[in-house]
């Protein structure tokens, strides 16, 4: 099914507020199928593909695409909920006038649920059926419907899911109409005000195309942003198996030209590299080869500003770090991760990202990397990054323990909230 989606934004702000956007119209062109659903608006193009749980954000003036991960969306909303919730709570406690954010009004910005509230109020007023919470309105639609399939009904569900939120009792009604409204709207509450999202569906049209390919799409160049996570992740993104083929033989021919030539600590960071790029243990050495990664005094020292662990010790590592990279060679950005990890345990965020994209500039190939620069883009909450990163390091190395994580968190995100998907 084609169809057009005429959006009628109204923001109504709270006394005293300021910074209050205008009043906005804009038009979705919109193709929902069984599996994927397509919106273009201003030049951007979004694919949903359920299938494999991905979208794609095509910029349709280059005709480049960026691909991101499903789990980024539910995974800030399951995050901002917890955090929303307890503000509010907090709010509430202290009494702060009309500035509490409900658990409902969280839920319908959200639109998601993780314990089970009070259930909406529906009632038919003329023409209209109206979902209520308390005294306000959270939702209309108008009881003119076009018969739609289950797999589209449920499908148009996701376009309001994804783009405006809704409550979940009124996305699953959605899904369940075998229906779409000719006219619909919502109403969400937060703290800054009232915010009245109208939608008129029109122009509804059958379509035969029954999936979506955007493979033949290249992928975004690095130049396309001014981030440099991004243009690192672009880069990434880019790369071919035969290119990590390629770099992984060379990260191997250098360990071994380092042992031969009896450089200890390039080894020693070689070893290091092999198992973040594969996620699996380098070639056992003979004991000649041990010794000589034992003796070596910058190893040595290495080896003890690994071990640190109070804040004192870890600020002290660093310079220990920044010293012993003096004496390493063509190994010299794998001191740079450590360096990066333990800015991030100071909490230095920003400098650590900085570092990893620094690496990543040296060998891009280095899986450890995309998953901890992928920690740090979520703790900030910048879950489509987060999830860039993670994907990509997967990509490299499927079978890395160190993932393990990040798969769990997708199979949470799935089992508690499966109408994401």
């Amino acid at each position: 099914m084609s169809l057009q989606v005429d959006v009628g934004r109204h923001v109504k702000a709270k006394a005293g507020a300021s910074g209050v956007p205008p009043d906005s119209q804009s038009t979705l062109d919109v193709t929902l199928g069984d599996k994927y659903m397509r919106i273009e608006s201003s030049g951007t193009a979004i694919v949903y593909d359920f299938a494999s749980r991905k979208r794609f954000v095509i910029d349709s003036r280059t005709n480049t695409r960026v691909d991101y991960s499903l789990y980024d969306t539910v995974g800030f909303r399951a995050y901002e909920l917890r955090n929303r919730n307890m503000l509010g709570g907090a709010l509430s406690a202290s009494k702060v006038a009309d500035a509490a954010m409900a658990q409902v009004d969280n839920e319908h910005n959200l639109a998601v649920q993780d314990k089970p509230s009070t259930p909406l109020q529906v009632k038919t007023e003329g023409a209209d059926e109206v979902f209520y919470a308390g005294p306000n309105v959270m939702f209309r639609r108008g009881v003119r419907l076009m018969s739609a399939s289950p797999a589209e009904a449920r499908m148009f569900a996701q376009l309001i899911r994804y783009t405006f939120g809704g409550h979940p009792q009124i996305l699953s009604a959605l899904a369940q109409a075998n229906s779409i409204p000719q006219k619909l709207s919502l109403v969400t509450y937060d703290v800054a005000g009232t915010t009245t999202h109208s939608l008129v569906v029109r122009n509804v049209n059958s379509t035969h195309v029954r999936n979506v390919d955007v493979s033949a799409l290249p992928m975004r160049p690095a130049s396309g942003s001014d981030n440099p996570v991004d243009q690192a992740l672009d880069r990434a993104a880019a790369l071919t198996p035969d290119e990590l083929s390629s770099a992984r033989q060379r990260s191997k021919d250098e360990l071994e030209t380092a042992l031969r030539e009896g450089r200890g600590l390039d080894a020693f960071l070689g070893i290091v590299e092999w198992t973040l790029m594969t996620g699996e243990a380098a070639t056992p050495l003979n004991a000649d080869q041990q010794r000589q990664i034992q003796a070596n005094d910058a190893v040595r020292r290495l080896t003890v500003a690994l071990r640190a662990k109070s804040k004192d010790d870890v600020a002290k590592a660093i310079v220990d770090i920044a010293d012993i990279g003096q004496n390493a060679t063509a190994k010299a950005h794998v001191l740079r991760i450590f360096e990066a990890n333990n800015r991030a345990m100071l909490g230095d965020r920003h400098a650590a990202q900085r570092l990893f994209v620094d690496v990543l500039k040296s060998n891009p190939f280095i899986a450890g990397v995309y998953k901890d620069l992928g920690d740090s883009m979520f703790v900030e909450y910048d879950m489509p990054r987060a999830w860039r990163c993670w994907d990509i390091g997967r990509k490299m190395a499927p079978g890395f323990a160190n993932f393990q994580a990040v798969n769990q968190l997708e199979r949470s995100l799935a089992a508690q909230f499966p109408e994401f998907f």
